[in-house]
């Protein structure tokens, strides 16, 4: 049986899931809310803050900040979820990136200046 290493701190408020065989990347739309304002600053633009919102911003640091995971890490992003798979180490450092941009709202809209819908 696959031991459960899954982390709820240290990338939070996403959370990294990792039963061993399973490994993901985690935002629920519950967590997603504390940062609507940022999104509703642009919804004229179509952003609402939403999984796929989510989605674009991970491109974006994929982009410009982790080039090298590009081909590493596989999204599968839903209305009231984002969700990124691959490697532990990939979604470590994709964790370490997302949750900067969540705390931190200078970052997330600057980034999301930078991000297409999805």
């Amino acid at each position: 049986m696959d031991k459960d290493n899954t982390d709820k701190t240290t990338y939070a408020p996403f959370i990294l899931l990792d039963s061993g065989e399973y490994r993901s990347l985690i935002l629920s739309d519950q967590d997603m809310v504390e940062k609507l304002h940022v999104f509703e600053e642009r919804a004229d633009e179509g952003w609402n803050g939403n999984g796929y919102d989510w989605n674009s911003i991970a491109q974006v640091i994929l982009f410009e900040q982790l080039p090298d995971l590009q081909d590493e890490l596989d999204f599968d992003p839903e209305a009231g979820m984002f969700s990124a798979q691959g490697s532990r180490s990939a979604l470590e450092r994709l964790g370490k990136a997302m949750s900067l941009a969540f705390n931190n709202e200078e970052v997330l809209r600057d980034l999301l200046s930078r991000a297409e819908l999805d």
